[in-house]
């Protein structure tokens, strides 16, 4: 762990934003005082701190946490695996971490509230827990968190996302659609560590999308498609693009458009799941849209 924690995280944030030390300084202080900040040779006061966090479009509690968090490293570490692992779908490792850690008893409610999310998900993928016991747990455990912490690294509105997920996977579409209408996608600031928040608000579309798909609500399954399609342009973010295109395709057909639109959407899908290597995706549309293509 590095006593240089809050500077450390300054500079990745600012690197990752492709900002200079010259344009981070603009307006809020000298490049110099940037630099020992970033070093760690000075502290910056409250309010140099909370117009960098402006700046960096982080919350200045996110900075804040850093500075009273003494395992803050440690902690960034882990989350950053547990997200990997359960993209990867390794819930096995997943709930062998989570397990170790809660046995520890960590002092941080954030990570606490984080490990749990993770040891209840985990835990019904491996056949742990039934579904509907899952559910109660997750949704018990955002009515007895504060808000406070729920609201760091929008911690609430994941655990809103899975549980959204579960109901849809339940066929309670409605209570699915009650869940993911309650995630603000509009928040631009994003505080999770290496969580990419473009392809988590992406996510959680392309989820509202194919929930109400699924319950044959196809208006406005295209309304969803549409909007995910713009919005992976404006991010310049390819996550799920084929993904929108391929539902949009669905929509058509259910809806008994002309073939044409219908074509179109499957070939942009195609061509969008070939580019990023969605082998498994280019396979479906081949072999069961064959007549479109």
């Amino acid at each position: 762990m590095h006593d240089n924690q809050l500077g450390f995280e300054i500079a990745r944030i600012r690197k990752e934003l492709k900002m200079t030390q010259k344009q981070l300084s603009q307006g809020i202080c000298t490049q110099p005082t940037i630099s020992m900040i970033e070093k760690g040779e000075i502290q910056p006061g409250i309010e140099i701190l909370l117009a960098i966090s402006i700046k960096l479009k982080k919350s200045i509690t996110h900075f804040i946490n850093i500075l009273l968090m003494s395992n803050y490293t440690y902690v960034q570490v882990l989350v950053e695996e547990l997200e990997e692992l359960t993209t990867n779908q390794r819930y096995d490792k997943v709930y062998a971490i989570v397990s170790e850690e809660l046995y520890k008893k960590p002092e941080d409610y954030w990570f606490q509230t984080f490990l749990k999310w993770k040891h209840y998900g985990s835990a019904y993928y491996l056949k742990k827990a039934t579904l509907d016991e899952t559910l109660e747990q997750l949704i018990l455990l955002v009515q007895s968190t504060d808000d406070l912490i729920l609201n760091r690294d929008f911690l609430k509105d994941r655990i809103y996302n899975t549980i959204a997920f579960l109901y849809s996977t339940r066929k309670d579409y409605h209570l699915a659609l009650f869940y993911y209408n309650k995630i603000d996608l509009n928040n631009i600031i994003s505080e999770a560590p290496r969580l990419n928040y473009d392809i988590y608000r992406l996510r959680v579309m392309y989820n509202k999308t194919k929930t109400l798909y699924d319950m044959g609500d196809y208006e406005k399954s295209v309304e969803y498609c549409k909007t995910g399609i713009k919005k992976s342009v404006e991010l310049e973010n390819m996550s799920f693009i084929g993904n929108f295109h391929y539902y949009l395709g669905q929509c058509y057909e259910k809806m008994k458009m002309d073939k044409e639109q219908i074509k179109g959407c499957y070939i942009n899908a195609l061509f969008f799941f070939q580019l990023l290597n969605r082998e498994l995706y280019v396979e479906i549309i081949k072999k069961e849209k064959q007549i479109y293509l």
